[in-house]
């Protein structure tokens, strides 16, 4: 199993990884590390045009990571990533990725279960039944 999380909604829990570890359950995470919280910065940008109290600095996962007994990776580049995730799921043991990204790079995030698209159509059609019920 392959758990791809944002650093922000790591560091809100993250304690899974004793639990995979206590039980040798093969678990990798995937943390997708910008140093802040992505979704909430867009959602305060959308809202009030600016944002607060979304950067920070991240611990050393892979220090936590052997902490727990798990394996631990640290990549920046493509390359990096596929080598880590090749050997971590050749271990077969749990194991936390802590891939650097950019803060420019944007989560796709859906809403809607159905995925993005369907996400982005039902605002649309939101909007378009919101202007008729006012009258527009």
């Amino acid at each position: 199993m392959i758990a791809t999380v944002g650093d922000g909604c790591y560091l809100m829990a993250g304690f899974e990884l004793t639990t995979a570890v206590q039980h040798n359950i093969a678990v990798i995470w995937v943390i997708f590390n910008d140093g802040e919280y992505k979704l909430i910065k867009l959602s305060q940008l959308s809202i009030y045009k600016e944002t607060a109290l979304v950067s920070f600095d991240n611990p050393d996962y892979v220090a936590f990571a052997h902490a727990c007994g798990a394996d631990g990776y640290a990549v920046d580049t493509q390359h990096d990533f596929e080598k880590a995730l090749a050997a971590a799921l050749a271990s077969g043991r749990p194991t936390l990725i802590d891939a650097k990204i950019s803060r420019v790079d944007l989560p796709n995030f859906s809403e809607n279960p159905a995925g993005l698209l369907a996400s982005i159509w039902d605002r649309l059609t939101k909007r378009d039944l919101s202007r008729h019920d006012i009258g527009e």
